[in-house]
């Protein structure tokens, strides 16, 4: 008697598992989002194939076209980005990092510093955005939960101290189920990334000129103090691995705020010996690692570059981990074909048919 109470206490725990998971699974944020087909598509790519991994935000994902890169170069490098991903996060997604890969390099986007981590009104939206794309119930996903709730809490005094919903979604998204363009399918499962992790937006054929703004040098800003937190979080976790790491700052036109930031980024890196790599426009700075670009035409908005200043970007910073980093030619790998092969003729078709709508717009 007493073993089929435990069997049956076993069993609904089992069950009630079962529903949590697929009420999460159909009461989310859509799987059709760029950044869970891009977390989805990294966990599925075949073990060991990946030689770096570039972090961040949308500074990376609008500006490294990865199958671009596999192309030309052979490399693997993978953007696992997601739009102004929280600092605090940071480390609990390198974890899944080095679970479901190898990487030899890990490329840390500096503009992930400069961004404010700590407004109220964004913090929950921007880490939902990581957790609801990271696998239910793993041990790593329950940690960076409970971290969220803390750094929001210790930020914010009324901010409650345990949220249930960041560890079951469906407690957040319960009515998400009467939206007019909910749909099961956008929600049930998780869906791969077509291009490769390079995110083609509206805006990737935009062109809208820039007015080019200098970069002071000697401007610095105190980081927050939840950022400055997470930086060395991130460089003692790397410092255990056996990886080489570079901060990429790329390139866009900073305000003050972000300029000294990302100044005071550098002088820690410094002082830790980390390596980072700034990039400046040909206007901005004769020194530091110069692009090229052309403000009249390579950007979308002023912290982005569209297709055009991506390409640009790619083939510099391909060079560049081509000239200073052993990343292998895998384009001969079969195990690397059947997930690389055929992505970047996705992107230059896409990019295309956006050409010939918005030529055909404009007539």
């Amino acid at each position: 008697m007493k073993l089929k109470r435990i069997l049956g206490c076993v069993a609904f725990i089992l069950i009630a598992c079962v529903m949590m998971t697929v009420l999460c699974d159909l009461l989310e944020l859509s799987n059709t989002s760029n950044f869970d087909k891009r977390y989805e598509t990294f966990r599925n790519l075949e073990k060991d194939t990946v030689d770096a991994v570039f972090l961040g935000t949308s500074g990376v994902d609008r500006y490294w076209i990865a199958p671009k890169a596999y192309e030309e170069y052979g490399m693997t490098v993978y953007p696992l980005a997601i739009e102004s991903m929280p600092t605090w996060l940071m480390t609990n997604v390198l974890k899944d990092v080095f679970r479901y890969q190898d990487p030899k390099l890990i490329m840390i986007d500096a503009r992930s510093f400069g961004q404010s981590n700590v407004k109220k009104e964004n913090m929950e939206i921007f880490a939902r955005r990581v957790l609801d794309s990271m696998e239910m119930f793993s041990l790593n996903r329950i940690e960076a939960g409970f971290k969220t709730m803390r750094v929001i809490h210790e930020t914010f005094e009324d901010a409650p101290a345990f949220d249930i919903s960041y560890l079951l979604s469906f407690v957040k998204y319960h009515d998400s189920w009467k939206d007019d363009d909910y749909k099961i399918t956008n929600n049930l499962g998780s869906k791969e990334h077509e291009y490769g992790g390079f995110y083609i937006t509206g805006n990737s054929t935009k062109i809208q000129p820039q007015e080019v703004r200098p970069y002071d040098f000697d401007l610095y800003t105190p980081l927050d103090p939840v950022t400055e937190e997470s930086l060395y979080e991130i460089l003692d976790f790397l410092e255990d691995k056996d990886v080489e790491v570079l901060f990429v700052d790329t390139p866009q036109l900073k305000d003050d705020q972000e300029v000294g930031r990302g100044n005071t980024l550098y002088k820690i890196l410094e002082e830790r010996g980390v390596d980072y790599i700034h990039f400046l426009s040909e206007d901005q700075s004769e020194s530091l690692h110069v692009i090229d670009l052309d403000y009249n035409r390579d950007f979308y908005d002023a912290p982005h570059v569209n297709y055009y200043g991506a390409e640009k970007f790619t083939d510099y910073f391909a060079e560049y981990l081509d000239e200073n980093y052993d990343l292998p030619d895998r384009r001969a790998d079969d195990s690397v074909k059947k997930d690389w092969d055929g992505r970047y003729d996705a992107i230059l078709d896409k990019i295309k048919a956006d050409e010939k709508k918005k030529n055909s717009a404009n007539k």
